[in-house]
């Protein structure tokens, strides 16, 4: 057997809940308090897909202890999709040796100090653990039939990719498994991204051509949550708006901060396969010209001038016997 197949995932964080969609639909916090399992569940499938041999786990399977017997119950249930497809699972955190001798988890555990080695054989796959002499620790080590450790090894750098399978916040914006292929006749070994997360969290810049209306900038935040509608899952976007905008006086106001939100979120349909606005704010040089509005802004700009003239006139004439102001006074201005 020259190739050797696996997913490899981070931190599990089973029991922990997704933060900062208090000002959410419905439909997406239902979506959030399973979304670490679900993510779990899709690396599972992703693993039988792609006819993985083992499902390696480097991070922690919890963030709390009081959570490990309840996620390992859970998880040795959705093990079971894994038995039957003959994929092994290998579990390298902190805890995990308490989450199997917890019960119902059927996993080889990589102690600390220790690194995993795979062994090719005519029979198939020898799974062992070994010191971390050589080889950092936790670190993933491939051997060929007949090969000694030194020169025919493949090595992983599990710590590479220790990042959570399900970010838990916009602060965690990446996230994931990754598939691996070992090839050990070629001594080649590929990685690619597999996109796990149920939810993603994602900052967005979106670019204005210079004089954007607030009816126009609606359209291109359409667009923008349209061409993210691809991707497998639901994205819980921070927008950030740059340009120069214009508008008249009367539809200045909506380009509140608070107001765009409220009318992008309103007209969302089907916001499960695209992308909720979490927020809306614009960049330190975005600008506002609002050409309509000269003539109110000239007007007030002419009553402050003309009452400031008004009261120099008022003080001038103090001292004289002329009573009130010359007729049109002020008006110069």
């Amino acid at each position: 057997m020259s190739l050797v197949r696996f997913v490899h995932a981070g931190a599990l964080r089973l029991g922990s809940p997704i933060l900062g969609l208090t000002d959410s639909p419905d439909w997406l916090k239902r979506i959030a308090v399973s979304a670490v399992r679900q993510s779990v569940i899709q690396l599972f499938d992703a693993a039988v897909a792609a006819g993985c041999q083992f499902v390696y786990v480097a991070g922690r399977l919890t963030e709390h202890t009081e959570d490990l017997r309840l996620a390992s119950l859970w998880l040795a249930g959705q093990q079971r999709r894994l038995q039957s497809a003959g994929v092994r699972l290998v579990l390298a955190g902190p805890e995990a040796a308490a989450a199997v001798s917890a019960g119902g988890l059927s996993a080889l555990v990589v102690p600390r100090g220790e690194h995993l080695v795979v062994r090719s054989a005519a029979d198939g796959l020898r799974f062992s653990t070994e010191s971390s002499a050589v080889v950092p620790t936790g670190s993933l080590c491939f051997l060929a039939p007949g090969s000694q450790r030194q020169t025919g090894a493949i090595c992983f750098d599990s710590a590479l990719h220790e990042g959570p399978l399900q970010p838990l916040s916009a602060a965690e914006s990446s996230g994931g498994g990754v598939l691996c292929e070992a090839d050990l006749e070629r001594q080649e070994l590929s990685v690619r991204p597999c996109g796990v997360q149920v939810l993603r969290f994602a900052s967005e810049r979106l670019s204005c051509p210079d004089g954007t209306t607030p009816e126009e900038l609606l359209s291109l935040l359409h667009a923008a949550s349209r061409s993210l509608a691809g991707s497998r899952g639901t994205t819980v976007v921070e927008w950030e708006i740059d340009g120069r905008l214009s508008g008249a006086a009367s539809s200045g106001a909506r380009l509140c901060e608070a107001e765009l939100l409220r009318e992008l979120r309103a007209s969302l349909r089907a916001g499960h396969a695209g992308a909720w606005p979490a927020r809306i704010r614009f960049s330190e040089r975005s600008e506002l010209s609002l050409g309509a509005g000269l003539e109110v802004v000239s007007r007030e700009l002419a009553e402050a001038v003309q009452r400031r003239h008004v009261r120099r006139q008022v003080a001038q004439s103090a001292g004289s016997s002329q009573l009130g102001l010359p007729l049109g006074a002020g008006s110069e201005v």
